[in-house]
């Protein structure tokens, strides 16, 4: 079968104008499935809902480059109303359905929306925010209700706008937060689709694909590759009923889902479940499983992927037989984790990204899969290394018509943030043998007594080695009287590996035993490393972080 090109998303005007070009060659093709009882959607019955959604719209009064929000959890309805505000000529801008009144305020009052899709559970919310700030949004009801709603929308007269182009606003994308001023990220129609084409020419994608839709959407890495992309090539988006790992991978069986879009914790979570059932088989099939293991790891050096023919069954048995491609994005990939999926006879690419950059930059591909890389640039973008050091790290800068414009009404922060035709990340890295390596932030770096750059993340990986270490931050600390700043961790004990593996079930753990276990754990991870990097000093808690919608860890605030 001949994998997909990107030439029809390079000839297309808008995001909406590529999809709807889509729906007209595949009219028929599934293109959302809904969960369990939601409605699905043929590309006919998306091409219809859209302009029709558009139509409500214009009669609502929106104007070309109004802004309009999108708040809901993940569901087919809010992909129609993406699309239905950039077809009526809008700009979209999509709300995190987990940000509390404060953020939700924030974001209402500086993003100018004029329209705003919101689901039932936020509904008295939103109203009590309006009322409040007196702010003329007028709100469209995703379901049942008083005022305009998702389904009176959808008995419009059909309207689509000829005025969109390439270079106008697609989308604004704020960043959240309680405090200061949030920037918008703007994402042109040409940010995205170069993007897009980018991912396509880069990776081996199929006319029988079928994406599985875990991340909120409102997330750019969802947004534009786990569902805009599939759109733009007439493949199916089924949307997965949670986050749980036992879900996905029953939705992954029961779809025969082919391609998989996730940040790291999902596969992490995968990860340690497939290697729980394997620590409960008998002795000689746990023995077996790792001899095959060792023998495709062998196979991998000479440049060989035995894990396809000797994992097979294995897979089968998992339910991921049908898997094509996994793809991690949106955070750091523990380095074993990717040679795990890999050596047991998946496609599995670590890639790298911004917000900014619409968002993906670099991915591994198919055939060069380095472990701990992110894969080399698109084929359409350029990275650079800024001053690099003598070990060639310094910040990662980027390059091509992925890149944002800036950010809205924010001039000092886009003039930080490019500098001659550059885009400069924040993230540090470097590059080997043509593969991009990311060292860390930029803000998280950790500067030792003599000079030394220590990257957090680094410290991190070693920590995460552990199987009684379930997460960390690694900080920076001001050394009293001295100069530097000392290496100090927050770790999060994986409590029930410690309790099934080397303590008595029946008796409670109590903190002396527990410190003394992490203590060990701390002490191996030090052996790993450089002697300028060790960890001078820890604390346990024994609740895990706060959390992003994405599963990134809130570090900012256990600075």
């Amino acid at each position: 079968m001949l994998k997909l090109n990107s030439s029809a998303i390079a000839a297309s005007s808008s995001v909406p104008q590529s999809v709807l070009n889509t729906c007209a060659r595949y009219p028929d093709h599934g293109a959302l499935i809904g969960k369990a009882g939601a409605r699905s959607y043929t590309y006919r019955q998306l091409a219809d809902a859209v302009t029709h959604l558009s139509g409500g719209l214009k009669h609502l009064g929106l104007s070309h480059g109004d802004r309009v929000g999108i708040l809901s959890e993940n569901c087919p309805e809010w992909g129609l109303a993406y699309l239905a505000v950039q077809v009526a000529g809008g700009v979209v801008v999509p709300f995190d359905i987990l940000w509390k009144e404060t953020e939700l305020s924030l974001i209402l009052g500086v993003s100018g929306v004029k329209f705003l899709f919101c689901a039932a559970k936020s509904r008295d919310l939103i109203d009590h925010i309006i009322q409040s700030k007196l702010l003329p949004v007028t709100v469209i009801n995703f379901d049942k209700g008083t005022g305009p709603t998702f389904e009176t929308l959808l008995g419009s007269d059909p309207y689509w706008s000829d005025e969109t182009r390439r270079g106008d606003i697609a989308s604004l994308i704020y960043t959240s937060g309680t405090t200061g001023d949030p920037k918008g990220v703007i994402l042109t129609h040409d940010n995205i689709l170069s993007d897009i084409e980018g991912m396509v020419d880069a990776l081996v994608i199929y006319p029988d694909d079928i994406f599985l839709s875990v991340l909120p959407l409102h997330h750019t890495l969802e947004s534009t590759c786990g569902f805009i992309l599939p759109l733009c090539l007439g493949l199916t988006v089924v949307f997965s009923r949670s986050l749980k790992s036992r879900d996905i991978l029953e939705d992954i069986k029961n779809n025969r889902v082919t391609f998989l879009i996730a940040v790291p914790l999902l596969f992490e979570k995968v990860y340690n479940s497939i290697e729980k059932k394997i620590q409960e088989l008998p002795v000689i099939r746990r023995l077996t499983i790792r001899l095959l293991y060792l023998i495709s790891k062998f196979s991998w050096k000479i440049g060989l992927n035995a894990g396809r023919l000797l994992f097979k069954s294995f897979r089968i048995k998992t339910g991921l037989h049908s898997i094509g491609l996994f793809v991690s994005g949106g955070a750091p990939l523990p380095p074993e984790i990717s040679e795990w999926f890999n050596l047991i006879g998946f496609d599995f690419l670590e890639g790298y990204g911004l917000t900014e950059c619409s968002p993906v930059v670099a991915v591994n591909r198919p055939g060069d899969i380095r472990f701990g890389s992110v894969g080399p640039a698109l084929p359409n973008m350029q990275i650079a290394i800024d001053n690099p050091s003598r070990d060639g790290i310094g910040e990662i800068k980027v390059k091509g018509r992925i890149t944002t414009p800036g950010y809205i009404d924010n001039p000092n922060a886009t003039a930080a943030l490019l500098k001659d035709a550059w885009l400069y990340t924040g993230d540090m890295g470097k590059i080997a043998g043509g593969h991009l390596y990311i060292t860390g932030r930029k803000k998280n770096l950790i500067v030792s007594s003599a000079g030394k750059n220590i990257y957090p993340e680094e410290i991190e990986s070693a920590l995460h080695m552990s199987p009684f270490i379930l997460e960390s931050i690694v900080l920076g600390r001001k050394r009293e009287n001295k100069m530097g700043e000392e290496i100090f961790a927050l770790i999060v004990p994986n409590l029930e590996n410690i309790k099934q593996t080397i303590h008595d079930l029946e008796n409670p753990l109590d903190q002396s035993s527990l410190h003394a276990i992490i203590e060990n754990e701390v002490k191996i991870a030090n052996e790993r490393l450089a002697d300028y990097k060790k960890l001078n000093r820890f604390e346990i808690r024994l609740e895990e972080f706060e959390k992003t919608s994405t599963r990134k860890i809130r570090r900012a605030i256990y600075k």
